[in-house]
């Protein structure tokens, strides 16, 4: 249930925007703002508060680290109550020319636990190809005069 991302962003350049909890709503999608950022995001058991949605349907809620390996791998346990809970793990590897950015997605709440794992990728996967897109544009910052249409591609 894995979605993986080249980047041409080094891999300190992405973790330096999954540190900083302001840009979650950025680049996670469904994510509308943020309310507050605990001050040692992203340490263990720190927490985003952010809301989901659009005006006037918006649901506050929030996200919380469960492991952090600095530089390396960030575990989230996302809220959407009342009932929806997703572990979702960031992992970022070198490659050459950048890096590798792999985010996996899995329901740990009933009843959504119940649906069997090919579903649930079907249903987050196309999500979560727009989250790691617009987490390496964040990362790589790209001037609008140097995008092109093969950036346009390559974000499918």
């Amino acid at each position: 249930m894995t979605v993986t991302r080249e980047t041409t962003a080094s891999r300190q350049r992405v973790w330096d925007v999954l540190a900083d909890g302001w840009t979650y709503s950025g680049w996670v999608v469904g994510n509308s703002r943020i309310r507050a950022v605990s001050p040692d995001w992203p340490a263990p058991g720190s927490r985003i508060a952010h809301s989901i949605g659009t005006w006037p349907a918006v649901i506050d809620d929030e996200t919380v680290v469960e492991s952090c390996v600095i530089g390396a791998e960030l575990v989230l346990l996302a809220k959407v109550r009342p009932a929806a809970k997703a572990r979702i793990t960031m992992r970022l590897r070198d490659i050459s020319g950048g890096c590798l950015i792999d985010m996996t997605e899995v329901a740990v709440s009933v009843p959504l636990r119940w649906i069997p794992d090919a579903v649930q990728l079907a249903g987050v996967a196309p999500r979560n190809r727009e989250c790691t897109w617009r987490l390496a544009m964040i990362a790589e910052r790209q001037d609008p005069d140097t995008f092109t249409n093969e950036d346009k591609r390559n974000r499918r």
